[in-house]
């Protein structure tokens, strides 16, 4: 595993000049970001005396304008100000991200980063490891070959559409990482292994699929299986990987992991509400190391488990 002193040298060598060359387009967009805060909070008293005049005044009864015009009058305007005052965040930070997170990537090998890409959907379904859902929306993603094992981790963020009393709303239904890891063997059949539930396993049901008691058991207080092949299961999760999957879910303390073995992919979610991956703020000088660190922190920990799990190419994970 990659250390962090080697990391503070990457970091000199390929990224600390880059970074104090972005310091000065940080400036500008902080400067256009106050800028136009002071231009939306010149119209707040405006509307502010607005509400006064139509629900507290008189002019409610003299002047044909419901309380329901205005509010969304009030709702209109402060999405605009939201958008107009976060534009120069969110471009700050896409640019550094466009510039800076592949170089960052390379430092743990033959990495590619791109923004706004996702896993498909397809295959988060086919793993069986996430709740349903509707729509996804991606945000950091890592392409490469790690290990000899071709690897992708994504930022996912997947939603699901419900119906309301006033028609319908998407709601947030998972957030978090996927690891994609592709072998050139393919498994026979498809092994999950979910996170346990406690009392509430015994309404736990995967299609197609049975649920695999394993001889473990520290795993099994972590940990339900299901497999549509039981010798193949037995055969995967040795009780050495079993010990290796508990260590890696330790790398992510508290935060629910799971693990699906299908076709030739392991597929691994990992929950959490943290933004991962961030590098730069508007609000910091763009030399400041914590966001780079913490960065760094959580990359290490993803590639932990995938170190962890001493995976190979040929699936040898007996040994």
């Amino acid at each position: 595993m990659k250390t962090k002193a080697e990391f503070d040298d990457f970091y000199n060598r390929n990224l600390l000049s880059r970074f104090v060359e972005m310091e000065e387009d940080r400036q500008k967009q902080l400067n256009v970001f106050i800028k136009r805060l002071a231009i939306v909070a010149i119209f707040i008293p405006v509307f502010t005396f607005l509400a006064w005049k139509f629900f507290i005044g008189d002019a409610s009864q003299e002047l044909e304008i419901s309380a329901e015009s205005l509010a969304k009058i009030l709702l209109l305007y402060l999405f605009f100000s939201c958008f107009y005052c976060g534009s120069p965040i969110s471009s700050f930070i896409i640019k550094v991200k466009d510039d800076l997170m592949e170089t960052f990537a390379h430092f743990w090998g033959d990495f590619h980063y791109s923004y706004m890409k996702e896993i498909p959907s397809e295959l988060l379904l086919k793993s069986k490891i996430f709740p349903q859902f509707t729509s996804s929306l991606g945000e950091d993603y890592f392409s490469g070959i790690y290990n000899g094992i071709k690897t992708t981790i994504a930022e996912e963020s997947l939603y699901k559409r419900v119906r309301t009393k006033n028609g319908t709303t998407d709601v947030l239904v998972f957030r978090g990482i996927g690891i994609l890891l592709e072998m050139p063997k393919k498994f026979q059949g498809q092994t999950i292994v979910l996170k346990d539930s406690g009392i509430f396993n015994i309404f736990k049901r995967v299609k197609n699929s049975e649920r695999i008691k394993l001889e473990d058991p520290i795993f099994e207080r972590h940990f339900e299986v299901f497999a549509d092949s039981q010798i193949e299961a037995r055969f995967l999760l040795t009780t050495a990987f079993m010990e290796r999957i508990l260590k890696a879910k330790q790398a992510f303390v508290g935060k629910n992991i799971q693990f699906s073995f299908f076709g030739n992919k392991l597929l691994i979610s990992i929950e959490t509400k943290q933004n991962m991956f961030e590098i730069s703020s508007l609000f910091q000088r763009t030399t400041n190391r914590k966001m780079i660190d913490q960065a760094f922190a959580q990359f290490s920990s993803v590639m932990e488990i995938i170190d962890t799990l001493k995976l190979n190419p040929q699936l040898n994970l007996k040994n």
